[in-house]
């Protein structure tokens, strides 16, 4: 096609260049230009036409990789809000399941004894473990666990889907992945004593919550 064209350009010129010396010639024996001239002109709409392709054809090219990156940033939006549901219910199913533990640690902490599943616990390691099966048993931790690997697949969707226009939404959302994690890690797998955890849980709990705030849809508006 290049080479095509290249030919068209040159017999263009090589047409203008013709008229231009019939042009001379017409001159100097002083007879119409009408004729060299149309000559001329003919030559530079041949030569000419190459160049419009080529304009042409950048234009669309530019018009379909417009269209390539607007269809990639409408994806990319829609696995961000099934990015940030799936964020919802694994903390809901987080934040579930650490108040459980709290209630369990916090009233053998108080009482000295507390009864888990019909079981009267009086060590915070057995209670807590017991409480741990409980939810086990009821679906509660895999919960947590489950939306988070959904979270993870939505976010390789949205990296998929990444343009230079959304590239920062990437980076938060990242740092949203990571906070996360670390909420679901700590509220769902007990350590160090009672206060600790708690002191664990809020703080882990308040860095996701604040790495969620950058991001571009409001965790609200996400249903």
């Amino acid at each position: 096609m290049n080479l095509i064209l290249a030919i068209v350009l040159y017999a263009g010129l090589a047409v203008f260049a013709f008229g231009i010396i019939l042009l001379l010639f017409f001159l100097i024996f002083k007879k119409r230009l009408k004729a060299p001239l149309i000559i001329c002109l003919i030559g530079l709409i041949i030569a000419a036409s190459p160049v419009g392709y080529n304009f042409y054809m950048a234009q669309k090219e530019h018009r379909e990789e417009l269209a390539k990156i607007e269809k990639k940033d409408k994806k990319f939006d829609k696995a961000e809000r099934q990015f940030i549901k799936h964020i919802k219910k694994s903390t809901v199913a987080t934040e579930f399941i650490a108040q459980k533990y709290n209630k369990v640690w916090g009233e053998l902490t108080e009482n000295g004894t507390v009864n888990v599943a019909n079981v009267d616990y009086n060590d915070h390691d057995s209670a807590v473990a017991a409480e741990g099966r409980r939810l086990l048993a009821q679906g509660k931790l895999d919960d947590a666990d489950d939306y988070y690997v959904s979270v993870q697949g939505d976010y390789q969707k949205m990296k998929d889907y990444a343009t230079d226009n959304n590239r920062q939404e990437l980076v938060y959302a990242k740092d949203v992945l990571s906070k996360t994690g670390s909420f679901v890690s700590v509220a769902t797998r007990p350590n160090g004593t009672f206060q600790e955890y708690t002191d664990d849980v809020y703080k882990a709990n308040q860095r996701h919550v604040r790495a969620i705030q950058k991001l571009k849809f409001s965790y609200s508006s996400i249903k």
